[in-house]
């Protein structure tokens, strides 16, 4: 459970980082909890971005959950690179949905929860 807990704080870390980057004026943030998944969910008002750099976001992370990689390098992500940190960001997260409308950027990650294993 604490690492869980540290990867969708290293998850949040990486967003809110995007959004800092990018000039967010206002930036809203929310996390549900449910019994299945984690819903995060970021909105920023005033946002200095384009649809190609919205296009470019909803593609590093579409990523597609992984946990083999996930597992082994979610500890790892550096800020030196900002594409290699939202791609790693894309491999942790199970559903997303970016709704770009000039100058508001939402994004909304789902993380499903692990099940426990039948013995």
């Amino acid at each position: 459970m604490k690492y869980e807990i540290q990867k969708i704080t290293r998850i949040i870390d990486v967003i809110v980082d995007f959004y800092m980057s990018h000039q967010a004026k206002k930036l809203s943030m929310s996390i549900e909890d449910t019994e299945d998944t984690y819903i995060l969910i970021f909105e920023a008002e005033q946002i200095v971005c384009s649809e190609k750099t919205a296009n470019g976001l909803n593609k590093l992370l579409s990523a597609g959950r992984q946990p083999e990689v996930e597992e082994v390098y979610w500890q790892l992500g550096s800020n030196d690179v900002e594409g290699d940190e939202i791609n790693l960001v894309g491999m942790m997260v199970d559903e997303v949905k970016i709704d770009y409308n000039c100058p508001h950027l939402k994004i909304t990650l789902v993380r499903n929860k692990k099940k426990a294993q039948p013995l």
